[in-house]
């Protein structure tokens, strides 16, 4: 597919230090021009004059975008700059120059071919400054830095999320990584980010593509990703438009990096252990109310007990349920929440492989009034070695 706007800004550099004593200078300007004139004032053709801002900007202006102005050809006139100092003959020339010139977005400029190149903000000292937020319409995407900016700080969100679904995946009897069967969103939010890591990889490896060729691909991805958001839908993807990229690339940059945030909300809600001063005894309270609804409670145990032994061991001794009850669990010798020993760790949980883990059954009794107070205890006698506990919850929806 080919590029619909092959004009726009290749380098635009001025000299800030001119700047602060009020004159904008251009240091370099390469710009083709949207009838395909290219300017390029490293080469054959000339710096534009230098503007004293105070004479040709209004003293209560607040910002002014920045042209490059290419006089319009006339097939029945004369194209000279000042063709009073020629006569009517005719002589070959060495060269011909475009007599291009820096105006602003607030002049009257029908008479000029223009092309946006920068925006000065005043700031508020009244002096004039650049705004790095603009995006004027660019032929290479790396001719902006605050645009190769965002695109590295997507990458790493991208594969930091790629990472932790990475870390979901279970192996298989096959040995392949896959999913558990439920797990379908994961297995589909990791088939697209696995599809576009390279393609933005690639993009800031090579950022002298045409920024439309990095929206194609942009939209793609954000349009994968509304799939997994119930707040945002297509309409909020903003269409291209070349000659405001203002308006374009830095809302996409936003659109993406919320939909990357809100496509794998963490399931996992780690509870807080106190531990009793006195004896062996933990307790944690519920402060989300999910918890006591549609949650499911696993144990990560880390012990100086052999891994077998404490799986064995472990689920007999400890003692689960409600805080007010487990003293008398301990006392008469009454069963507790019971615990499973898992060969697993939950999907939602990265691995300690020193860590033992177990999921407490809320389908018993005792679990009923844990539930019920939002208070949880956990006893552990001293023969299970030196123990630390940690209680987390994943959601169920």
């Amino acid at each position: 597919m080919g590029l619909a706007h092959l004009w726009g800004v290749l380098t635009a550099v001025f000299d800030k230090d001119t700047l602060a004593l009020g004159q904008l200078k251009a240091n370099h300007l390469c710009v083709r021009f949207i009838n395909g004139s290219l300017i390029d004032t490293d080469r054959e053709d000339q710096l534009p004059p230098v503007l004293e801002l105070a004479t040709v900007l209004p003293a209560d202006a607040q910002q002014a975008t920045i042209l490059l102005a290419l006089p319009h050809t006339y097939a029945n006139a004369s194209n000279c700059l000042n063709p009073n100092e020629f006569s009517d003959c005719s002589e070959s020339m060495a060269v011909a120059r475009y007599a291009v010139s820096l105006r602003f977005d607030s002049m009257e400029n029908e008479q000029y071919l223009t092309c946006p190149v920068a925006r000065l903000l005043r700031d508020v000292q009244g002096n004039w400054a650049f705004d790095g937020q603009f995006v004027p319409p660019l032929l290479r995407l790396k001719e902006n830095a605050g645009l190769i900016e965002r695109l590295d700080r997507l990458l790493t969100q991208l594969r930091a999320k790629q990472a932790r679904l990475m870390r979901m995946r279970r192996e298989s009897n096959e040995r392949m990584a896959d999913f558990a069967s439920p797990d379908m969103l994961p297995f589909w939010l990791l088939n697209v980010l696995n599809s576009y890591e390279p393609v933005f990889r690639n993009f800031l490896m090579h950022a002298d593509v045409h920024p439309e060729l990095f929206y194609r691909e942009a939209i793609k991805l954000a349009s994968s990703l509304l799939i997994f958001s119930l707040d945002h839908d297509a309409g909020e993807i903003p269409l291209y438009q070349h000659d405001n990229l203002t308006a374009v690339l830095p809302p996409l940059f936003d659109l993406l990096s919320e939909l990357l945030e809100i496509s794998l909300p963490s399931q996992i809600v780690a509870i807080e252990l106190k531990k009793s001063a006195q004896q062996q005894k933990w307790t944690g309270v519920f402060h989300d109310a999910r918890l006591c609804e549609a949650a499911d409670f696993y144990l990560s145990v880390h012990s100086s007990m052999l891994a077998h032994q404490l799986q064995i061991q472990f689920p007999l001794l400890c003692k689960a349920g409600a805080a007010d009850e487990i003293i008398k669990m301990i006392n008469q010798e009454l069963a507790g929440i019971p615990l499973v020993a898992l060969s697993h760790v939950p999907v939602a949980r990265s691995l300690q492989p020193e860590n033992q883990y177990f999921a407490l059954d809320l389908a018993h009794p005792t679990a009923k009034p844990m539930l019920a107070t939002g208070i949880c205890a956990f006893y552990v006698p001293d023969v299970l070695g030196d123990i630390q506990l940690e209680l987390f919850a994943v959601l169920r929806a």
